[in-house]
């Protein structure tokens, strides 16, 4: 394909991968639900002076009294590996997967006819289930508890101590449940909608993946090149390369190669119809940089990790390569001839 100024509004549209996309982001942060392992304090509060819980030798002493209305806490209960935690003159009382009002409720009914109207609040005191896991390449590899606040993704890797390594550099590995998106962190922070809430279970898998691509033919480096950089265009690849080599190079073949989307080729009008729809189209791109014009498109396209860069020599390279080989054939055969001549 031609570098053209309608090549590169194709490739503009490229499809990429987003975390929005795969998980979506409900304007309502999901609702944290009790699980086992985590911690609660049970407060109940009774209306009138001889009250069940401040008379039990179970109950700890009343916190307060308003309005002849007394209060008791519960200690903090764990949360068993049956999803149950105990509650005097209740018995055993199912929480797990329950939020802290859904508690509330089913503690009261069970307490209906032995306490004086019964009011309680459930304080969730030590959360070990509504966690985001962060490990990679960032300061504090941990499990970040989520509160009802709603952490969005930026907000649990600040609280991991941020990244190590440089952020062009950086990809970030959302997985939740059975589905895994991987995307470069600069597209989080580029755009709001990647900043997605995160769900209890989460997993965030921080990586460093330097994105380079490799030169040969007529330039200055035939090389393995690193980026360095968020994004380079062609005209910056040329130049990492070393440039066009003055003796060697035709400015007219510069190519690119690379795998594009099936969605991508077809648009450019180059698909074979035998290639699968998620199979890759390998595709090569040439600019001609003997016209003024190419090197403003050259600008303007973008070069991806793994791209191929070739320069190809100039026609006179060929001729001189010719001229070299014949040079070796014949000098011998003219150095015997004078050698001959001499001797005569």
């Amino acid at each position: 394909m031609e570098v053209t100024d309608s090549t590169i509004q194709v490739l503009k549209h490229r499809p990429a991968p987003t975390l929005a996309a795969q998980f979506g982001d409900d304007a309502n942060t999901p609702d944290l639900v009790i699980g086992r392992g985590d911690g609660l304090t049970i407060t109940i509060w009774e209306v009138g002076s001889d009250t069940l819980f401040s008379s039990s030798p179970t109950a700890v002493a009343p916190m307060a009294t308003v309005n002849s209305a007394r209060g008791s806490v519960i200690p903090e209960q764990i949360v068993g590996s049956d999803g149950c935690i105990t509650i005097p003159f209740a018995g055993r009382i199912p929480v797990a997967n329950h939020t802290t009002t859904d508690v509330q409720r089913i503690i009261e009914q069970a307490l209906g006819g032995k306490a004086q109207k019964p009011q309680v609040l459930v304080n969730l005191t030590h959360n070990s289930s509504n966690l985001v896991t962060v490990v990679g390449e960032v300061t504090n590899g941990a499990r970040v508890p989520l509160s009802p606040y709603g952490e969005r993704l930026l907000d649990v890797l600040a609280t991991a101590g941020g990244i190590k390594v440089p952020t062009f550099e950086t990809r970030v590995q959302l997985t939740r449940r059975d589905s895994s998106v991987t995307v470069p962190l600069l597209q989080v922070l580029r755009d709001p909608g990647e900043n997605v809430h995160l769900h209890p279970g989460d997993d965030l898998v921080i990586t460093r993946q330097p994105e380079s691509f490799t030169a040969f033919g007529a330039t200055g480096h035939n090389a393995l090149i690193s980026f360095d950089a968020a994004r380079i265009t062609l005209t910056e690849a040329v130049a990492k390369a070393g440039g066009l080599t003055d003796s060697r190079a035709d400015p007219r073949g510069v190519f690119l190669f690379r795998f594009e989307p099936k969605s991508i080729a077809e648009n450019l009008g180059t698909a074979p119809s035998e290639i699968n729809d998620d199979a890759p189209v390998p595709v090569v791109y040439q600019l001609d940089l003997s016209k003024a014009g190419s090197y403003f498109l050259a600008q303007n396209f973008d070069v991806r990790d793994h791209d191929i860069l070739y320069i190809s020599n100039s026609p006179s390279t060929e001729l001189e390569k010719f001229l070299n080989l014949v040079g070796l054939v014949v000098q011998p055969l003219i150095n015997g001839a004078i050698v001959d001549s001499s001797v005569k």
